[in-house]
Order: C-alpha cells, then sequence, then structure tokens
C-alpha cells in the first residue's frame, strides 16, 4: 500500500469524513460562571450537541486535559473567577492540542473594544447577550463545519519537507486501514535521531533537512506496500506496518553507507520503540504514545536501539500516577514515617547518631520503597513539602527524648537539591529547631554531593548560613558523584560521608583509594562515615584506615522509631558494662604490665597511629619508622624495650634485615617480637621461621593484640625467672 506521496486529492477523504461523522453527537464546552447564562445556552444547543459545562477556566482546563479530542467548540464568558476569559484564551492559544478548538465568546452589547481584544487573543466569533436562538445555532453550526472542513483539508496535505503523509493525515489513514483490516496484525514504529541538534549544529539546517529527506525516502524504500509514514515533527518519524515483516528489523537498524552531501554519517544513532500487534480500538495517536514511551526507556542507552512496548510499562505509568494523585493526602494523614538508621563510632562500636529516613505505608499499594516515590517528588517539586514533614518529626523525636533524660545523639537529615531553589532554607530550619527548643548541633544536615555541582555560589552561601548558625553539615554519597578531590577543600561541610559502594570486594586500588580519601579527610579536619557497610571484612578495613563511623546492615537496619529507642537503651546498658569492664582491665594492666615499653616499628604513620592508641593505655610506647631506626634506638636503649611489634615490608631496613641483625646481637637478640603485617595463609609459618614469638595480621584486632602481647611477655618472664633459678 502507498503511503499516498503523489496523492493531493481531498474530495474523497472528505466526503467519507463527512458521510461518517454525519450521525455523530458534536460536544461543545460552555464556560460561564453565571448559571442563568449557562442554562440558556443549554436550553438552545442541547438538541444537537452534548453539553459540558464549566464556571471558570481553571475547570475548564481540567476537563479539557481528559476530553481534548472530543470538544468541538468552546462558548467562552469573559468575567469569571479563578482565570477569566483572556487568560484561558492566552493559555489554549499556546497549547498545540487546545489552540485547534474554536472559541466563541459571549458577550454584551456595545463592546467592541472587548471583540477586537477576543480577536487578538485567537477568538474566532462573538455571540452577544441576550442570546438570540436561532442566531447562536447558526454560528455553531457554522464554526463547526468550517473547523473540520479545514481540518479535513489539512489532512490530506503532507509534510512539505519529506512528503510523507503530515501527522494528521497520518492518523486518518491509520484509521482507515484498521477498519479496512480488522483481522490483520500491525506495528507501531518511531524512530528518533538521537542528538539530531548537534547535527543541526555542526553541519547546518539545510544540510539536517537533507538529512531528513534520506531518512524518508528510506523508510518509503523499506515499508513499500506494507505500511504508512509520517514525520511527526523534527526528527521524530512513525510508521504503522503490517506486523511480521521479513527482515523489517534489520532493515530499520541499517548503517549510513551512503554520504549525505559528501559528508559520512555513519555514526547516526537511531533509537526505536514498537508498539507491537497494536489494539484496534485504540486511537493511532494512543498507539504513537505507547512507542514513544518504549523508545523513552533507551533513550540514553548507548549500544541499545531497539524497545518494545509492553503493559507494564502502562502499568508503570498507572501507578506512578496513582502515587501523584494520593501525595497531598497520605501527608496529612501521616502515612508517610520516619525511620531511622543508626551510626556507629568506630571505637568502641556504640550508638553515636542516626540518619532520619522516610518509609509510605500506603493504603493500597502497602510499603514503598523510597526508590520508587522520592524520584517522582524531585521531578514534580513534592519534595520539598515531605522533607519539611521529615525534619519536623525528627524535631519532635528529639524533644521528646530530651525530654525523657535520654542521651542526646544528633540526627543528619537529607536536603534536597529542590529544597534550595524554592525555600529560605537557612530560615526555615533554624526557627523549625529552635520553635522545638533543641540543640541545633543535634540536627545535622545531609546534602549530596551532586548537589554542590548545581549552584555551588548559591548553595555555598546558603551552608555558610547553616553552618554560622550552629548545623553541621555532612556531604553525602561522597565518590558516586563527580566532585574533584581538590574541591573538598573550597566546600562547606564538617562531615564526609562515604558510599561503600565507592569500593568492590578484592578491588586493591579502590580499597587504597578509599583510604587516600580518609586521610585526606583528615588532613582537612573533616570527620568521615560510611555507609553500607555489611561485611565484618568491612568493618575491619575501615578500622585500619581510621574511619569515624559506620551506618549499614553490619550493625543495624532503617528501624521505627520505637525500635530506634530500644536500640539506644540496649546501647546505654553495653557502654555501661564495656565501661566497667574496660576499668577493671585497665585496673589489672597498670598493676602488671605498666612498667613494661614496646617499641613500635611501622613506615605507614596512621598505622603507627592505630597501633598507639591500641597500647598506650596500658604499656609505655617508643616508635620507629623503619628497621634502622629501630635497630640503631636497641643499641643504645635496647633494656627498656620488653617488645617489639614489627612490620615486615619497610623502606630504607624492612623487617627481615631487622630480625636477622638483632638476632646476631645478643644484648637484644632475646628480645620478643610479634610480626604486624598484612595476612596470608604462610605468614605465621614465616614468623616463626624468622625467630619471631607471634603474629598478628592486619587489620589490626585490639583485644588479640593485647592478648598476644600479655602472652609474649609472660613467657619471657617466666624463662627470665628458670634461667636465674640456674
Amino acid at each position: 500500500m502507498s503511503d499516498g506521496k503523489y496523492d493531493r486529492s481531498g474530495d474523497g477523504i472528505l466526503e467519507k469524513y463527512h458521510k461518517r461523522t454525519e450521525n455523530r453527537k458534536r460536544k461543545i464546552l460552555i464556560i460561564d460562571d453565571e448559571k442563568i447564562s449557562c442554562s440558556v445556552l443549554r436550553r438552545i444547543l442541547e438538541d444537537r450537541y452534548d453539553i459540558l459545562t464549566a464556571g471558570n477556566g481553571q475547570e475548564a482546563l481540567e476537563i479539557m486535559n481528559e476530553q481534548k479530542y472530543e470538544i468541538s467548540l468552546i462558548l467562552l464568558d469573559l468575567m469569571m473567577p479563578v482565570m477569566d476569559g483572556y487568560e484561558f484564551l492566552d493559555y489554549i492559544m499556546k497549547d498545540a492540542q487546545f489552540s485547534v478548538i474554536p472559541v466563541i465568546v459571549t458577550t454584551s452589547r456595545d463592546q467592541d473594544e472587548d471583540e477586537i481584544r477576543c480577536l487578538e487573543h485567537g477568538a474566532v466569533d462573538f455571540v452577544s447577550k441576550p442570546y438570540h436562538p436561532e442566531v447562536v445555532r447558526k454560528r455553531v453550526d457554522r464554526i463547526i463545519h468550517l473547523r473540520e472542513t479545514a481540518a479535513i483539508l489539512n489532512v490530506v496535505e503532507h509534510d512539505r519537507l519529506t512528503g510523507l503523509y503530515s501527522k494528521e493525515s497520518f492518523y486518518l489513514k491509520a484509521e482507515q486501514l484498521l477498519e479496512k483490516n480488522p483481522e490483520q496484525s500491525y506495528d507501531m514504529i518511531v524512530a528518533d535521531v538521537n542528538g539530531f541538534k548537534v547535527i543541526n549544529e555542526r553541519l547546518g539546517m539545510k544540510l539536517g533537512d537533507k538529512v531528513l529527506c534520506y531518512m524518508a525516502d528510506r523508510y518509503r524504500k523499506v515499508l513499500g506496500e506494507n505500511g504508512i509514514c509520517t514525520r511527526l515533527h523534527g526528527d521524530v518519524f512513525a510508521m504503522m506496518v503490517v506486523h511480521g515483516v521479513k527482515d523489517m528489523e534489520r532493515e530499520l537498524l541499517w548503517k549510513w553507507n551512503e554520504p549525505v552531501e559528501g559528508i559520512p554519517l555513519r555514526t547516526i544513532d537511531i533509537k526505536y520503540g514498537i508498539y507491537e500487534n497494536v489494539n484496534h480500538e485504540v486511537p493511532p495517536f494512543v498507539m504513537c504514545d505507547r512507542a514513544m514511551l518504549a523508545l523513552s526507556r533507551i533513550k540514553k542507552l548507548y549500544g541499545r536501539h531497539i524497545s518494545r512496548y509492553d503493559d507494564s510499562l502502562r502499568a508503570h505509568l498507572v501507578r506512578e500516577q496513582q502515587i501523584l494523585d494520593t501525595m497531598e493526602e497520605a501527608l496529612e494523614e501521616h502515612q508517610f514515617e520516619v525511620y531511622y538508621q543508626p551510626k556507629y563510632n568506630m571505637e568502641d562500636e556504640n550508638v553515636s547518631g542516626a540518619e532520619a529516613l522516610v518509609r509510605w505505608f500506603h493504603p493500597q499499594f502497602g510499603f514503598m520503597s523510597p526508590g520508587e516515590f522520592i524520584p517522582l517528588f524531585e521531578k514534580n517539586g513534592f519534595i520539598t513539602k515531605l522533607d519539611f514533614y521529615i525534619w519536623e518529626e525528627t524535631c519532635k523525636n528529639l524533644k521528646k527524648w530530651k525530654t525523657e533524660g535520654r542521651r542526646p545523639i544528633p540526627v543528619s537529615v537529607n536536603i534536597s537539591q529542590m529544597d534550595f531553589a524554592v525555600l529560605d532554607l537557612a530560615e526555615k530550619i533554624t526557627s523549625l529547631v529552635d520553635a522545638y527548643g533543641i540543640d541545633r548541633e543535634l540536627l545535622h544536615l545531609e546534602i549530596t554531593e551532586t548537589v554542590y555541582t548545581q549552584d555551588r555560589e548559591h548553595i555555598t552561601q546558603t551552608v555558610n548560613q547553616l553552618r554560622q548558625n550552629g548545623f553541621k553539615i555532612e556531604m553525602d554519597d561522597f565518590g558516586t558523584g563527580y566532585s574533584s578531590l581538590n574541591v573538598l577543600s573550597e566546600l562547606s561541610i564538617d562531615v564526609l560521608k562515604l558510599d561503600m559502594k565507592f569500593i568492590q570486594k578484592h578491588a586493591d586500588n579502590r580499597r587504597s583509594l578509599l583510604g587516600f580519601v580518609i586521610s585526606l579527610s583528615k588532613w582537612l579536619n573533616l570527620e568521615t562515615i560510611a555507609e553500607g557497610v555489611e561485611t565484618k571484612e568491612q568493618v575491619e578495613q575501615l578500622k585500619s584506615f581510621g574511619c569515624d563511623y559506620v551506618q549499614g546492615y553490619y550493625y543495624a537496619k532503617p528501624m521505627p522509631k520505637e525500635a530506634f529507642e530500644r536500640c539506644l537503651e540496649k546501647d546505654v546498658y553495653k557502654v555501661r558494662t564495656e565501661k566497667k569492664n574496660l576499668a577493671d582491665a585497665s585496673e589489672q594492666l597498670d598493676m602488671e604490665e605498666k612498667k613494661d615499653t614496646v617499641l613500635i616499628v611501622e613506615d605507614n604513620e596512621m598505622n603507627r597511629e592505630i597501633l598507639r592508641n591500641m597500647v598506650s593505655p596500658y604499656y609505655h610506647v617508643k616508635e620507629a619508622g623503619n628497621g634502622q631506626e629501630a635497630y640503631d634506638y636497641l643499641m643504645m636503649n635496647s633494656t627498656e624495650i620488653s617488645v617489639i611489634l614489627l612490620d615486615m615490608l619497610m623502606p630504607v631496613m624492612d623487617g627481615f634485615t631487622f630480625m636477622k641483625k638483632k638476632n646476631q646481637n645478643k644484648e637484644f637478640s632475646e628480645i620478643p617480637v610479634i610480626i604486624t603485617s598484612e595476612s596470608d595463609e604462610n605468614s605465621e609459618l614465616k614468623t616463626l621461621q624468622m625467630g619471631a614469638d607471634r603474629f598478628v595480621g592486619k587489620p589490626y584486632h585490639q583485644e588479640l593484640l593485647l592478648l598476644s602481647i600479655q602472652a609474649t611477655l609472660r613467657k619471657r618472664k617466666k624463662t627470665t625467672n628458670v634461667e636465674e633459678n640456674l
């Protein structure tokens, strides 16, 4: 079947259209806030038209959004509340779909100025009050007839650039195909050139038009007698084709082998959305919408060129709309609930804070993941209302815990990009916290890394004001965005929050990078929090790097307020017990071991600091940065040292050379050595072969390290006593 490129005759189509529609009752929308006037017009027209009514322009737009394709004409009063006639005309004239509906303005007599103004705003005719029934009917009949005749004539026209069917003609032809072949299956295909604007800018619009004509000729050739094609708009084409045509997809995915105007375009990227086996009851423009929806899924995906529509896409859209329709009601009914995920101090693994997170328990859908509704709210702006709700609920709970005499811990809340755009953020948050009488330092503010890349000057200014007001700022999701490391020194933050996605299991280079970022944070006087911690290995690794706090499923999932309060109560008991046990152990060590001195030999300053913090409460500590420094110290002070903690891989003199030289020197060859190095399956065996007494692998575990030192010293004292008795 031909696409009708050369068929310019519209008489046949006009005749068939009027024949098909002559018995169909058209709809008229009357917009007037005066009920009497509406009633008069309804009585005049209801015998031949279906009547819809609206009390103002805003109500009319809501009706038109639902029935825009069925409304044949609008009768519009000018003076109305909420949205008057002029505002309504201005609005619909900017909308491509609404602007084609003719508008007759209802006016009082002797208002020439209003009539001229309405014509300038897009109205097509007037009827005067009081209404003359026959005049009203004649004018309405005439304008609807003219409008439909003009529309059909426009349908006959083809796209002037490519010669394909115009969009309206394509829709009409598609309807005719479906009516003529009810048993035949068809596919609707939409094609979109990815990045066509770049082609226009780089090569010029004239050459860009030639590319579009080249595409049109190609599609016309591929379809042949099996389908019809249109250029919907710009660089977007639509085709309705018989389902199951052999090699159709292969033909669509052809490469540009021929240059256009001598310029090769082999890299041009065309995406296709396909609605297969179309539902014959669905209008063609809806078929195109469904194909476009499928295409949108791969619009930004490299290497993907075809996507198919399925009912799951439609169900997804319906669910999204239901979410948006119920969000205001959900907020009023407190369907959104604040959950708290504890943050743990790495030194004692006690709760040191929490993050406030939102959960939605929908009466119809049940529990919904934030990943489903938060992106929608960020798009439509509702996120600002939800954020403020979470902030206020958090402040209420902080006040409650303060009143109950609980241990005060800071809680962080999330700040969205939209909050900076529409709220006087610093004033709102400060006023909120002060209204509940809680310390400002207890409400931490989490701002994602990507937010700082948007409007940095405005955001930095706002954040500086918040910090001056006493709030702590946390940069969330560091490592997942695009900030360079040197930007950290420019930003107004107190805490760097690292996402554990930043590193991967067995990726040594990324683990090293994590250690570097933590070291950099310390140099910048920033605290560090690692979120998404799920394994003991990650915990030990973060300890060895000196991370301050952790948050993740390894310790606790997000939980309701009541569960979090029980968690705090358990934590208080745990802290008291640990303090008592630590005091008892310290007292025992003070009595037994405090006179002993430990020599730490380690080139990594961070590792030395970790070892020093673990050992210094119970022993005197001396340090050396490599084997040569340690050997020189022993030459002068060997009698002071009770045990040596030795790393193996060091510059100047490594642990292996140090052990060899130490064992050869009778003055201090008997000083016990504990190796503190990277672990592997042969580490302990190598340790014993070198003459060391014990092995403690990295990352360090304080209890294991102290027990190893105690056991080593006791063994040495026991050996010394035996030798003295002999």
